[in-house]
C-alpha cells in the first residue's frame, strides 16, 4: 500500500467505525459529531487533498446516516439537528486543518529559504578571493574559507570552534576582547584601511600586515561578525620600494648640487695639499698634509658613491668573462689580502659563464664585495669565490670567514646609508650600489650570514643570449 493510500485509509476506517456506531445507537445521541475524530487523526498529515477527501467522506456518511435514521421511523427533529451539527463540526475542523497546513507550508518555505540563503552565503564566503571568517558574539570562529587557511597556515578544523584571538599577535591579544565588545555594542560596517596598522599571527608564529573589514550580520536571532582579511605584505613592500625611490630621487638632486658646490673646492684643496707635501721637508707638516689628503679623498669617494646611487651612468653592455673579471679584481687587492693574512680559494667551473654586461659595473660589484670581505676579517681568514652555471644562469658566490652580520641587521644591509662598520669607516652606500647594478642587469643578489662564522653573498646573472 502506498503512503498516500495509507494516510487516507486510517482516518476513513475511523469514519466507517463511527458510521456503524451511529446506526447501532439511539438517535438521540450526537454520534455524527464524532466524525471530527477521523479528521483529527489526519492532523499528523499536512496534505490538503487528504483533509478534503476525508471531509467529503464524513459528510456523505453523515447524510446517509440521516436518511437511514429517517426511514427507520426515528424522530426527524433530532436526526436533522445531530447531522447538521456534525456537518458544521466536520467542515469547521477541516477548514482549521487546511489553514494549519497552509501555515506549515509557509513555515517550511521560509525555513527552506533560510537554509538556501545560508548555503548561498557559505558558498559566497568560500569562493571569495580574499580571506573571510565568521565569528559569533563570544569571539568563537564558526566559518572560515580556503583563503584564511592559506594566509594563516591552519587547517579548517583547527580554527572552527576556537577563539579568534588565536589569529591575533600576542602583544595585541589582551585588548582584543574589549575591542570586540565595543564593536558588538555598536555594530556597523567598518571598511578596510581605517585605523591603526594591523597584523595577523600565522600558525608558525610569524606575523604579516593585514587590512580587516568588519560587517555585522544577522543569522537567525544571533549577531555574527563577518571579517574580511587581506594580506597587504606585497603592498607594504611596494610602498617601501616607492619610498626608497623617492629618497634616492631626492638624494640625486642633493648629490648633483653637492658635487658642483663641494667638488670643485675639494679638488683645489686636494691639489694644494699634494703640492705642499712635495715642497716641505718638515715631517710634522707632511703628516698633517697627508691627513688632509686622506680626508679629502674620503669626501670625494662619498660624493662619487652618492652620484652612483642617484644617477648611475647608462650601461655599455658587451660580452664579459666573469672569471677574468673576478681574477683582475683579486689581483688589484692582492697586497691588502696578504697584509691581512687572508687566503683566497677560487672555485670556477670548467665552463666559465659569459654574460652580457657592463665590465666597469661588474668590476665595481666584485671589488666592493671583496673589500667588504677584507674588512670583515681583520685578523685573517679565508675568502672563497665561486663561479658556475646554475639553472641557465651564472651564479657567483663571495664568502668570507669573518665576524658575520647580526640577524636583525641582515634584511637592511642593502638599504642606503645602513652600515655595520664603525663610524667614519663606511658610508652605507656600497651594497646599495651593488644591488642596483645587479638588478639593472636582470640579476639577483642575496646575503646569508651567521655571526662568528662569516657571510656569503650569492649573485645570479642571465647568461649571454638570454633576456635580462
Amino acid at each position: 500500500m502506498s503512503t498516500s493510500a495509507f494516510r487516507l485509509a486510517v482516518p476513513v476506517a475511523a469514519a466507517t467505525a463511527i458510521f456503524l456506531l451511529d446506526l447501532l445507537t439511539p438517535n438521540g445521541l450526537a454520534i455524527p459529531v464524532l466524525y471530527a475524530i477521523s479528521l483529527l487523526i489526519a492532523l499528523r498529515w499536512t496534505s490538503d487533498a487528504v483533509v478534503l477527501t476525508l471531509a467529503v467522506i464524513c459528510s456523505v456518511l453523515t447524510v446517509v446516516g440521516a436518511i437511514i435514521a429517517s426511514s427507520s421511523g426515528d424522530s426527524f427533529g433530532p436526526v436533522v439537528i445531530n447531522r447538521a451539527l456534525a456537518l458544521v463540526i466536520i467542515w469547521g475542523v477541516s477548514i482549521a486543518l487546511l489553514q494549519r497546513g497552509t501555515a506549515r507550508a509557509g513555515q517550511a518555505a521560509a525555513e527552506a529559504g533560510r537554509l538556501h540563503a545560508e548555503d548561498f552565503f557559505r558558498m559566497a564566503v568560500e569562493s571569495a578571493p580574499t580571506g573571510m571568517l565568521v565569528v559569533n558574539e563570544k569571539g568563537t570562529i564558526e566559518l572560515v574559507n580556503e583563503q584564511i587557511e592559506r594566509q594563516f597556515g591552519y587547517q579548517r578544523n583547527e580554527l572552527i570552534g576556537r577563539s579568534v584571538e588565536i589569529l591575533v599577535p600576542e602583544r595585541h591579544r589582551g585588548q582584543h576582547p574589549e575591542n570586540r565588545a565595543r564593536f558588538l555594542a555598536h555594530p556597523e560596517s567598518r571598511p578596510m584601511g581605517r585605523g591603526r596598522d594591523l597584523f595577523g599571527l600565522r600558525k608558525d608564529g610569524s606575523e604579516f600586515p593585514v587590512e580587516i573589514g568588519l560587517n555585522p550580520i544577522r543569522m537567525g536571532d544571533a549577531l555574527r561578525v563577518l571579517a574580511v582579511v587581506v594580506d597587504i605584505t606585497e603592498r607594504k613592500m611596494i610602498q617601501e620600494r616607492l619610498h626608497k625611490t623617492e629618497r634616492l630621487a631626492e638624494l640625486g638632486t642633493l648629490a648633483s648640487g653637492m658635487a658642483h658646490e663641494i667638488g670643485t673646492p675639494m679638488n683645489v684643496i686636494l691639489g694644494r695639499a699634494e703640492y705642499l707635501m712635495h715642497r716641505t721637508s718638515d715631517e710634522a707638516t707632511r703628516k698633517g698634509l697627508s691627513t688632509i689628503v686622506t680626508q679629502v679623498e674620503r669626501i670625494t669617494k662619498v660624493m662619487n658613491q652618492l652620484l652612483a646611487v642617484a644617477r648611475r651612468r647608462p650601461t655599455e653592455r658587451r660580452a664579459v668573462n666573469l672569471g677574468q673579471t673576478i681574477e683582475n679584481n683579486l689581483e688589484m687587492v692582492q697586497e691588502r689580502l696578504a697584509r691581512h693574512k687572508i687566503q683566497v680559494e677560487i672555485a670556477f667551473s670548467d665552463s666559465i659563464p659569459i654574460i652580457l654586461a657592463d665590465a666597469d659595473h661588474m668590476t665595481q660589484v666584485f671589488l666592493n664585495l671583496i673589500m667588504n670581505a677584507i674588512h670583515a676579517m681583520p685578523e685573517g681568514g679565508v675568502l672563497r669565490v665561486g663561479l658556475a652555471r646554475a639553472d641557465g644562469q651564472a651564479r657567483i658566490t663571495v664568502a668570507d670567514t669573518g665576524h658575520g652580520i647580526p640577524p636583525e641587521d641582515l634584511p637592511k644591509i642593502f638599504d642606503a646609508f645602513f652600515t655595520t662598520k664603525e663610524t667614519g669607516k663606511g658610508t652605507g652606500l656600497g651594497l646599495t650600489v651593488v644591488k642596483g647594478i645587479i638588478e639593472e642587469h636582470g640579476g639577483t643578489i642575496r646575503a646569508e650570514s651567521e655571526p662568528g662564522h662569516g657571510t656569503t653573498f650569492t649573485i645570479t646573472l642571465p647568461l649571454e643570449g638570454s633576456s635580462p
